[in-house]
């Protein structure tokens, strides 16, 4: 996958990842910022990167801690911004101005809590969710990079344009998942269901459904892909 965005100078992405543009006049910003905000009254968490790796992890912490770092070439200013309303985070991750030869990394690093939203927009850059991570909903909206989580969530709704979505899901109650691309292969892969009633498509590509009950709870929903495989097991 190769996708060119014009917009007063190139931006070259090979699957999902920025790796040339046409700024000629851009120069090299660096950024290495620790953010760190106490959890305890936190539950919704929501992130909006323009040109980064998103991670988002758990460990035995009582805050949460976002790590903004790497390098790119651009003509506009980095912007990072971490703020708080009531139970609710919002990392904002931005640039002003094209961008290109991106290194931008957003690390994420959250308590082992059940949190109640996790929303992430991606313009362009991968999305990972850790083995450990917890949520109620999780809402994924990445323009131009892959999805994979591996986290725990009642309710999934992720979704790239260009980019391939991976989901590994251990029920622990009934789930629902929606999942899809425009531009790439959709696999979600089951543990601890009994009943699967996710239905699959996919217009130029196969679409199979092939999990086998292996536990007690239900996962309804629709994985879907236009241009891509899509695999339920």
């Amino acid at each position: 996958m190769k996708i060119t965005i014009n917009n007063d100078g190139n931006i070259t992405i090979v699957n999902g990842r920025i790796i040339s543009g046409g700024c000629s006049s851009a120069e090299s910003k660096k950024i290495d910022e620790i953010k760190r905000i106490r959890a305890e009254k936190i539950s919704t968490i929501k992130i909006d990167s323009d040109l980064a790796d998103v991670t988002v992890a758990s460990n035995s912490t009582d805050n949460i801690e976002i790590h903004y770092y790497g390098e790119v070439y651009t003509k506009g200013n980095l912007r990072f911004n971490v703020t708080t309303s009531d139970d609710e985070i919002n990392v904002s991750a931005k640039i002003k101005g094209n961008a290109f030869n991106s290194s931008l990394k957003l690390n994420v690093l959250i308590p082992q809590k059940l949190f109640k939203i996790i929303s992430i927009k991606c313009q362009n850059g991968s999305t990972e969710l850790g083995r450990n991570v917890e949520a109620e909903q999780l809402k994924i909206d990445s323009q131009n990079g892959n999805v994979e989580s591996e986290g725990f969530f009642y309710e999934i709704n992720a979704k790239s344009i260009n980019g391939s979505v991976d989901i590994a899901i251990n029920a622990k109650n009934d789930i629902e998942i929606f999942a899809s691309s425009t531009n790439g292969n959709v696999n979600v892969e089951l543990g601890n269901i009994g009943l699967c009633n996710i239905s699959t498509s996919s217009i130029n590509g196969s679409a199979k459904n092939r999990h086998n009950a292996t536990g007690k709870y239900k996962a309804t929903g629709n994985v879907s892909s236009i241009n891509g495989s899509v695999r339920v097991r």
